[in-house]
């Protein structure tokens, strides 16, 4: 048996660019027949110093509003949620999926985004995280040095962008880079479009990691084929 998880995946309460709730899209994914998604917010210097809140334990309760009200709907939807972040290191405009997080891990370790992706992996792998460059060719932007990644989104599903995902995959396989898709959801377009396959299931990020620390090549759902790698 497949269980199929969306690897990307942001919420209206936390994304500026988000259209639905957590609610709504945690609904569409359970409607979809998804087993679980991973909520990727993104991390960016500009929000949390954009909010009031004084003290970093607080910014970072509201910076997971989005991810705790997909959690509990979720449990209303039996649709598991599990924590990520898209990460974009400070006067960058690449980002960067990270897995292996937990509330309590956000709390302790503040402001990642001052890292630099050179400097974050040492950080990431000493904390058995791990981290997968996003939408890697959209224009403008470029690839990390394989050796500070991890993986890399060899398929992003948004609509609205231009991903050259054939290029991601290319260079995923040069640099034997573990290989994730995500639907990069914000509306209810995008739900859906993408995912990886496992063939067990994972109930937090953690085991989500490592689950693809071992299985570096999962089996993907994507626009175009249903699955690849089945």
């Amino acid at each position: 048996m497949a269980y199929l998880y969306d690897c990307h995946v942001h919420t209206a309460e936390t994304s500026w660019c988000g259209v639905l709730s957590a609610e709504d899209m945690v609904r569409r994914y359970a409607q979809a027949g998804y087993t679980g998604i991973v909520i990727t917010d993104h991390y960016i210097r500009e929000y949390f110093e954009s909010l009031p809140e004084r003290t970093w334990e607080d910014k970072v309760a509201r910076y997971l509003e989005g991810y705790n009200g997909a959690l509990a709907a979720g449990k209303k939807y039996g649709l598991t949620v599990l924590l990520g972040i898209e990460l974009r290191f400070f006067n960058r405009i690449e980002d960067y999926l990270v897995y292996g997080l937990t509330p309590e891990f956000l709390r302790e370790h503040p402001r990642l985004y001052d890292y630099t992706v050179e400097t974050f992996i040492d950080f990431s792998r000493a904390h058995r995280l791990l981290i997968a460059q996003a939408h890697p060719f959209r224009p403008g932007q470029g690839p990390a040095p394989g050796a500070c990644l991890d993986g890399m989104e060899v398929f992003n599903g948004n609509p609205r962008q231009t991903n050259n995902n054939h290029l991601a995959l290319e260079y995923a396989k040069r640099h034997n880079l573990i290989q994730i898709a995500g639907s990069d959801a914000h509306q209810s377009t995008d739900v859906g479009v993408a995912g990886v396959y496992l063939d067990r299931p994972v109930s937090t990020s953690v085991e989500f990691a490592e689950y693809l620390r071992e299985n570096r090549i999962p089996p993907r759902k994507t626009q175009q084929e249903s699955a690849v790698g089945l």
